[in-house]
């Protein structure tokens, strides 16, 4: 159940932000963390968020012909990158600092179309 459809419609979008007329996420796994970071914070559904964020990694990926390996984006490495994301409020981590750490698991886990 949605319960902010702003919220959605934000994350939705955020990938395609401009700053001065150059994109704000350049690269491909940027757009994905940057949707991510934005679902985890507007917390746009009544439970799930998490699994949302997650399964939006892959789908987002495939749409794009992009693979994630996931010997880099394992179960554990995704639960705690998605956790920290979604938390970092009540754990006292500056938003950069997670949205850091989120973008450098996107780069290193996904591959350019074509590669496996």
């Amino acid at each position: 159940m949605v319960e902010s459809q702003f919220g959605l419609l934000n994350a939705v979008q955020r990938p395609q932000v401009t700053t001065l007329g150059h994109e704000a996420y350049p690269l491909f796994a940027d757009k994905v963390a940057a949707f991510v970071f934005a679902l985890l914070q507007a917390r746009p559904f009544h439970g799930g968020n998490r699994r949302v964020a997650l399964a939006s990694i892959f789908a987002f990926c495939e749409m794009n012909e992009r693979s994630i390996d996931t010997r880099v984006l394992d179960e554990k490495t995704a639960e705690n990158v998605l956790k920290r994301a979604a938390g970092h409020r009540e754990l006292g981590i500056p938003p950069e600092t997670v949205f850091a750490e989120l973008r450098e698991a996107m780069r290193r886990a996904i591959s350019a179309p074509g590669k496996s």
